[in-house]
């Protein structure tokens, strides 16, 4: 038996202070989780211009971390769910988005070339680029069109700022953000 714990916010508080923490998220992902979550981002952002670009980014790396997580949870649904944590912030200058998650360190130079690429091209490549991939084969393991990183950049204000810390031979913690002006 667990016993109770006076748990630390007071540091959160205090690293948080640069910022307005409009969501956070940790845990096992499912599709009603993604809408609660897609509801306070609605209702939090309601005034921004920018509000269905920030949300449907959200939504993208969220679907990433569902189904690419390396570390897997059953869901109420007995459905395989990824793990990972979500966050939307705010400061004076705009809005990130980011997302992280265990993956296999074999895939850390597939993500890290696909970023690299990415973020090398400017908002017409990357449309041609989006085009190409939807007529082109669907990856072996993806889940889709393999267009979702693709389509956080065309969204976002700016490169994908990613990372991995390596936790041993088989996993690291993935991160990545996008960001958003402020129009005002």
């Amino acid at each position: 038996m667990m016993e109770n714990e006076v748990i630390n916010l007071f540091k959160t508080y205090q690293e948080t202070s640069e910022y307005n923490l409009l969501v956070s998220f940790k845990g096992r992902l499912s599709q009603e989780v993604l809408t609660e979550l897609g509801s306070m981002i609605r209702t939090s952002l309601s005034t921004e211009s920018k509000i269905k670009k920030i949300f449907a980014v959200f939504i993208e790396l969220a679907q990433n971390m569902l189904h690419y997580s390396a570390e897997r949870k059953i869901n109420e649904e007995q459905k395989d769910a990824g793990v990972g944590i979500l966050i939307v912030r705010e400061n004076s200058i705009g809005y990130h988005v980011a997302s992280g998650n265990l993956v296999l360190n074999e895939k850390i130079e597939f993500l890290t070339e696909r970023i690299q690429k990415i973020n090398s091209m400017n908002k017409d490549e990357l449309k041609s680029f989006y085009q190409q991939q939807l007529r082109s084969e669907r990856p072996e393991d993806s889940k889709g069109a393999g267009v979702g990183l693709i389509d956080i950049a065309r969204k976002s204000d700016g490169p994908l700022v990613f990372r991995f810390d390596k936790l041993d031979g088989k996993l690291s913690f993935f991160t990545i953000s996008a960001f958003f002006t402020k129009e005002n």
